[in-house]
């Protein structure tokens, strides 16, 4: 084990607040080696390779076992002094897991499995699991942590929901506790006295943004300096002192990784504050999507749905200029109304209520692509939230004036060590290493998998779907087999439970709209007989346990509606079945008229619904909606390399004046 993991904490030596200074003089061809001697470097570890460890794991528990509760803190105690004077070895280590698996036998009542053992061994040096649904990623995730937190380093568990991140922390509190752990939770009620006693703790539990603004706070509020000794010396010699939040980054472990480090990171993170917004914007707003109701497509603007991009024709320009001749202002601004007209287009062509946005309580609340809820807290910049709440109907709000801003990449790059596990994180491994200089270890089931994956079945149109879906349904549900199924949009869930509804089968609908008892309705999932319908189920981090004679009936019988934009949010939707070795089932059902679909050239879409009839044609529509989704996946990613490439050229740009970070 690499000394320089040892410990990483706050002191003399990294600072008050540690994070990792990246390297500016680093050149592509730098980067570009580091990444090919770390694929030549890595060896891929396998379950049979870590023999040796795990009998020395379970070999301590089995002594440990005969250890009277009472004095369990003995060994705690020996652990700790061992820790300090010898930092962490192979032995140290196993001895650390033998104690903590003993601790989940005796407070939660389990045992855990090698595979999990295997995991958290990795983990703890820097590297990404992928362990599927139900293996038991959340008890995986207190190896590691407490392992780390007993060096001294702050460790942050970071997932994606505030109910995970309550319902983590309070599962395993007795469990850090055992082991003279503080832990703690951040939430976004929290102000920042509380915030600032929550970091304090060994171990703390909070969400990716909420971690990311509070480190966007303090960097707001400390300056650029905030590492170091020049730090110090500023703290020391100032009159107006501020505290910061949080302690800086030193381990982090990410549940659902791919989640936040992949599919969030399309966006930089801006840290901003309301500005009141006059009169005259909300008029030109308004006015602007007066004139752009009046445009045609094709004949004064032209529409790229994919890139979400508006191109005014020379036609669409001249017909502009002709109306502004009769208003006044910013209108007689050439350039200005052109971007004013662009962005009351977008609004009213390319972003869709129920897909991209919701209403709820007459405020425009988006959507989030990869797990289907409701943002209240974020808007659209430029103006163009405010033109979707005219076109609602709603009360334009104020807008927002950025502070500061971040990337994903950027702020977990600055982790001095960085782990995590997920269900889906083979299909980006390759962005991973190259990105994060992270390695994904796959991780084999407990059990071999049960599920029955049927042919994937592609219907002429979204009636005729729903008619087969529904037939499906009502079958299975007349014997009783638990049912789910997931779509991509809201539209499509609303419209599938006004369906289920007309036909009087009871069950549970969950999207943007209704998300609030979402733990519960998805926990009870997998009762006899019930049916759920929901939006992608990416990220939800809740199990469906198979209730009563669920298991004899099946299983969990899955459905996906429409096509996702990644083959990994398909293998999370189907991951919810057949869990820990229990049998299940998953049915892919979609339309042609497909929305993403209309990417493909109309001979292509006219074939697909044809190709049902026998294996090989299953084949061929298998493979064509894959080539969607591979083309989606391929957009994607060059949005984040955009989005993480705008941050290094700026960084170069800057060099002479100083270092961006």
């Amino acid at each position: 084990m690499s000394a320089s993991l040892q410990s990483i904490r706050p002191g003399c030596l990294l600072g008050e607040r540690p994070e990792k200074r990246s390297n500016s003089g680093e050149t592509v061809v730098d980067l570009k080696l580091q990444q090919w001697w770390s694929m030549l470097a890595h060896k891929r570890p396998n379950i049979k390779s870590f023999d040796t460890e795990l009998s020395a794991i379970k070999s301590g528990l089995n002594k440990l076992s005969q250890t009277e509760p009472q004095k369990f803190s003995r060994h705690v105690t020996k652990l700790r002094r061992l820790v300090a004077s010898s930092g962490l070895n192979d032995t140290i280590v196993c001895h650390a897991f033998s104690l903590i698996a003993l601790q989940l036998q005796r407070h939660l009542g389990i045992t855990p499995h090698d595979e999990q053992y295997f995991a958290a061994w990795h983990m703890l040096r820097g590297t990404l699991a992928e362990m599927n649904t139900g293996e038991g990623k959340t008890l995986t995730i207190a190896f590691p942590a407490i392992v780390m937190a007993l060096t001294g380093t702050p460790v942050h568990v970071i997932t994606v929901n505030d109910y995970l991140v309550h319902r983590d922390a309070k599962l395993l509190e007795q469990i850090y506790r055992q082991f003279g752990l503080t832990v703690a939770v951040v939430s976004e009620s929290m102000n920042d006295e509380l915030r600032r006693e929550a970091y304090a703790a060994d171990i703390v539990y909070c969400t990716n943004k909420q971690i990311v603004f509070d480190y966007l706070r303090d960097s707001q509020r400390l300056g650029s300096t905030t590492t170091g000794l020049n730090y110090q010396l500023r703290s020391l010699l100032s009159t107006d002192q501020v505290a910061p939040i949080m302690r800086g980054l030193c381990f982090a472990i990410v549940d659902e990784a791919d989640s936040v480090l992949i599919d969030d990171a399309r966006i930089p993170l801006i840290l901003s504050e309301q500005k009141t917004t006059g009169k005259e914007k909300n008029t030109e707003s308004k006015v602007a999507m007066g004139i752009a109701r009046t445009l045609h497509e094709d004949i004064d603007f032209k529409l790229e749905k994919t890139t979400r991009v508006v191109h005014l024709t020379d036609t669409g320009l001249d017909a502009l200029e002709k109306l502004a001749k009769r208003l006044s202002g910013v209108w007689q601004i050439e350039r200005y109304r052109s971007e004013l007209i662009k962005q009351a287009l977008t609004a009213q062509h390319i972003y869709r209520c129920d897909r991209d946005y919701v209403v709820i309580d007459k405020k425009v609340s988006l959507i989030d692509e990869g797990t289907g809820r409701a943002m209240p807290d974020r808007k659209l910049p430029n103006g163009l939230h405010r033109m979707i709440e005219i076109k609602e109907k709603c009360q334009p709000t104020d807008d927002t004036e950025t502070l500061a801003s971040i990337s994903y990449q950027r702020f977990f790059l600055k982790y001095h060590k960085l782990a995590g596990l997920s269900g889906t994180l083979h299909e980006v491994r390759g962005e991973l290493r190259n990105v994060y200089q992270l390695e994904v270890v796959r991780v084999p089931a407990h059990k071999p998998s049960r599920i029955t994956m049927l042919p994937q079945t592609v219907l002429p149109s979204r009636s005729t779907q729903i008619a087969v879906l529904l037939k499906t349904v009502q079958s299975r549900h007349a014997a009783g087999q638990p049912i789910l199924i997931g779509t991509r949009t809201v539209a499509l869930s609303e419209r599938i439970s006004h369906v289920l509804k007309a036909c009087k089968i009871e069950h549970q609908l969950l999207n943007a709209t209704q998300d609030k008892d979402e733990a519960m309705i998805v926990a009870r999932a997998g009762r006899p007989g019930a049916v759920t319908v929901a939006t992608n189920m990416a990220g939800r981090g809740t199990d469906i346990p198979l209730q009563g004679s669920a298991i004899d009936l099946g299983g969990l019988h899955v459905i996906n509606t429409e096509i996702n934009d990644t083959a990994r949010i398909d293998r999370q939707l189907f991951g919810r079945a057949a869990r820990q070795g229990e049998p299940g089932s998953a049915h892919t059902i979609l339309s042609a008229t497909d929305e993403l679909l209309n990417e493909l050239p109309a001979i292509i879409r006219r074939l697909l619904p044809s190709t049902t009839a026998s294996r090989r044609s299953c084949l061929l529509c298998a493979w064509i909606v894959r080539s969607v989704q591979w083309r989606c996946e391929r957009r994607q990613m060059a949005q984040r390399i955009s989005v993480f490439k705008g941050y290094k050229q700026l960084k170069r740009q800057l060099a002479v004046g100083g270092n961006l970070d």
